[in-house]
């Protein structure tokens, strides 16, 4: 057997292809969404739906708190990031797109791409 593997893998030393970094953060995403973003969704609309007054309470709290405001439009992001990066991925499990190496990256990039607009038009209509 060979001597130079190595023992273990540290990613943060390593140069990760753009594909593979949007595949990771893809995972990521989903695990905040299944264990943050959903629990607090389903609590924010559980006491939005009480009554009209915990309605407006809210929305006072929402307008004047301007980290609650920056926490939910974070969500969303979080939320939409995972759906882009979940429909590339689709596109190439559908084998839509290539599975090059170089129309890997070009995906990705018009992923991030689409991402970056998404992510501008939301902070303008949400902030």
């Amino acid at each position: 057997m060979t001597q130079n593997r190595p023992v273990n893998i540290n990613l943060l030393k390593i140069k990760l292809p753009l594909s593979a970094f949007l595949s990771i953060t893809h995972r990521i995403s989903g695990i905040l969404i299944f264990f943050v973003i959903l629990p607090l969704s389903v609590f924010i609309f559980s006491e939005l739906t009480q009554n009209q007054d915990s309605f407006n309470n809210f929305m006072i709290i929402y307008d004047t708190n301007l980290g609650i405001k920056f926490g939910c439009v974070g969500l969303i992001l979080i939320f939409q990031y995972h759906i882009f990066t979940g429909v590339r991925h689709i596109l190439m499990d559908f084998h839509i797109l290539n599975e090059s190496l170089s129309s890997s990256y070009k995906s990705a990039v018009t992923t991030l791409v689409l991402f970056a607009v998404n992510a501008i038009l939301t902070l303008w209509v949400m902030l």
